[in-house]
């Protein structure tokens, strides 16, 4: 009978701590993610203020080439550093995020957002205006798992190359609701 309300009082634990266990694992792998690509952007950019040449990140299938994907969510796939001059080299690879996790790369051009598969750095470390344009202006990252847009990770870098994160799930810095693909 002891047996019975031990394994009953048990039961009924794991049945209250395992909904916080898995928004635990959600939430550490999304920061995990996000924090991956701030590093690979401090770094693009650290490596072109340090070579004194362009520095291009870029969303990447198999590790090696750009993909040139300006799909949302194209960045799920992982991404790669690389030199832009020749011979260009590849300076860092990150592997494809977790499943059913989406990373979307877009720029604000003026008139809205325009999704992107590449950033560029300059040499003074700011990124390059966009092709075709000359505008300089803020380059966004929006992270998402399956629990939607209320959960979603921004990251930001600013025309001077400084990257930035929300502390608040499903918002921008600026506190504009995100959105996912």
């Amino acid at each position: 009978m002891e047996l019975f309300v031990t394994l009953a009082v048990a039961g009924i634990l794991v049945g209250i701590a395992m909904p916080s266990l898995t928004t635990f694992v959600q939430n550490t792998r999304q920061t995990s993610e996000a924090n991956s690509l701030i590093m690979s952007l401090d770094f693009a950019r650290s490596e072109a203020i340090k070579e004194d040449a362009n520095v291009l990140i870029c969303a990447s299938a198999d590790g090696a080439t750009c993909s040139g994907n300006v799909n949302p969510g194209g960045w799920a796939t992982g991404w790669i550093v690389e030199t832009t001059s020749a011979p260009i080299t590849v300076l860092q690879a990150m592997p494809a995020l977790g499943a059913n996790n989406t990373l979307s790369a877009a720029f604000d051009a003026g008139a809205g957002l325009a999704n992107i598969s590449s950033v560029t750095f300059q040499p003074n470390g700011f990124v390059q205006a966009a092709a075709g344009s000359n505008i300089y202006n803020i380059t966004y990252f929006t992270l998402c798992d399956i629990r939607g847009a209320a959960w979603a990770h921004d990251m930001e870098i600013s025309p001077i190359g400084s990257v930035r994160s929300s502390s608040t799930a499903g918002q921008t810095l600026a506190g504009a609701a995100l959105n996912c693909p």
